[in-house]
């Protein structure tokens, strides 16, 4: 059985810690939050061990991972000290907050000899990996164009209001379209060229738009933190040579034909087989396979997370702010 210690249990934390009740090789044993009080409730009577600081977990527990589910800001920090405690890492997007931090969590890997894994769950979300087969088969010829959108209502929710704190969240650039960015940065690599326009925060309201350049397609991706009550959406339409995939309303389209999704789509891109459809368990259910076989995760590698970080820091350098 896998030993699992999971570091913040606010929204994301939440959600991981549901995850892990429907993986059968993993447990959590201690779960790490400033706010105890919300943890104990959360945790309820499972005979978790609740710890208000990460030091005192790392010196009291011995976990086989750190599932790290903290605002982006800590990231690095919390990384890195599990890392040297000799604990395998699954740290929830972005990596950290520029390249230069990424840059030092991939160092601390290296000298760790640990297994580490950044949490992008898009990568493992059915309707993507449908897009991804499709691409890569050429089934409907080249792609030609990909539109990519993430609408939500401006985060007023967070803890101490942090993802409004651009220092510590990175706006709608690095907390939101990098689900976006990295999902093509991972299928069809650098773009020649990059362009964007970004309104920053102000009014409550912080948007990009972003171009990416290829050989043979152009993709855009949008982003959006709006100041009024709109339910989150996510949805792509991608247009090849000879067709055209859509996912919109939660549901995917092939040249207008609805496709049904099972967990063969994730089974067949991972190579393991994964109980549920849902993104948040495949990714953990994939790391958690890693470091109970003790090989090194593919689908997302410190190198690939570094580099959509990066891209993200690209787009902005050519991008006009208003």
């Amino acid at each position: 059985m896998i030993k699992v210690a999971l570091i913040g249990i606010g929204g994301m934390g939440g959600v991981h810690f549901n995850c892990y009740k429907n993986i059968a090789d993993a447990e959590v044993i201690a779960v790490c939050d400033v706010r105890t009080d919300m943890a104990k409730e959360k945790v309820g009577g499972e005979g978790i061990n609740i710890y208000e600081s990460i030091d005192d977990l790392l010196v009291n527990e011995k976990p086989d991972i750190a599932d790290i589910c903290t605002p982006s800001y800590m990231h690095r920090e919390m990384s890195i000290k599990a890392l040297e405690h000799g604990i395998n890492v699954l740290s929830e997007k972005p990596m950290s907050l520029s390249s230069a931090d990424t840059q030092a969590v991939t160092e601390a890997v290296k000298r760790s000899g640990k297994l580490f894994m950044t949490a992008h769950v898009v990568r493992f979300m059915t309707p993507y990996i449908y897009l991804k087969n499709v691409i890569n088969s050429k089934e409907y010829g080249e792609l030609l164009r990909l539109d990519m959108k993430r609408i939500s209502a401006i985060p007023t929710w967070s803890w101490q209001d942090w993802m409004r704190d651009l220092k510590k969240s990175g706006g709608t650039p690095i907390d939101l379209s990098i689900h976006d960015i990295d999902f093509v940065q991972y299928v069809l690599g650098e773009p020649k060229e990059v362009r964007g326009v970004y309104h920053k925060l102000k009014n409550n309201n912080d948007y990009i738009i972003s171009e990416l350049v290829y050989d043979k397609c152009i993709v855009s991706a949008e982003a959006t933190w709006y100041n009024y009550n709109i339910p989150f959406e996510a949805s792509f339409k991608a247009v090849f040579e000879n067709g055209a995939v859509e996912y919109k309303g939660e549901k995917i389209f092939a040249n207008g034909n609805e496709i049904e999704l099972t967990t063969e789509a994730l089974s067949s891109d991972t190579g393991i087989n994964i109980s549920g459809v849902d993104g948040y368990v495949g990714e953990i259910e994939y790391f958690v396979s890693c470091v109970k076989n003790g090989t090194k995760p593919q689908i997302v590698t410190p190198e690939s997370s570094q580099a959509s970080v990066r891209l993200v820091e690209r787009i902005l350098e050519n991008s006009i702010i208003i």
